[in-house]
């Protein structure tokens, strides 16, 4: 189930465009990403009933997580980013040294997609016992 439409990530979030025909495809991947990521903490709720700011960080997330796919490449999906250098308006990005170390699965997510996750709670995969 995708979280946003075009509208928001257009709108709201004001993400690089993305092609039409592409469009559909890397949401169902950047869904994916977020539903693996929350160990899938969103699927069967309502994210309409949560708080604005839960909604609003989710919703960002797939964004973030969808315009990464889009300008890394959908081998992202995988690992296997080949993008060195991205632009986007005034924000730059090079890959240099550092980013070389990241596991195959650091490359697959956005870390925007995780700082706007860290905000709602669904990160934690902590274990809860109830007697």
């Amino acid at each position: 189930m995708p979280y946003i439409d075009k509208a928001f990530y257009t709108d709201v979030y004001m993400g690089t465009p993305i092609d039409e025909g592409a469009f559909p495809r890397l949401l169902e991947r950047a869904c994916d990403t977020i539903d693996h990521l929350t160990n899938y903490a969103l699927v069967g709720l309502d994210l309409d009933t949560m708080h604005q700011v839960i909604q609003l960080n989710v919703k960002k997330a797939v964004a973030a997580q969808l315009e990464y796919l889009s300008l890394s490449g959908e081998g992202a999906v995988h690992g296997e980013s080949t993008a060195n250098n991205i632009s986007i308006g005034n924000f730059s990005y090079s890959e240099g040294q550092k980013q070389s170390g990241l596991s195959r699965e650091q490359r697959m997510i956005s870390p925007a997609t995780v700082s706007f996750l860290r905000a709602t709670g669904f990160l934690n995969r902590g274990v809860s016992v109830r007697g």
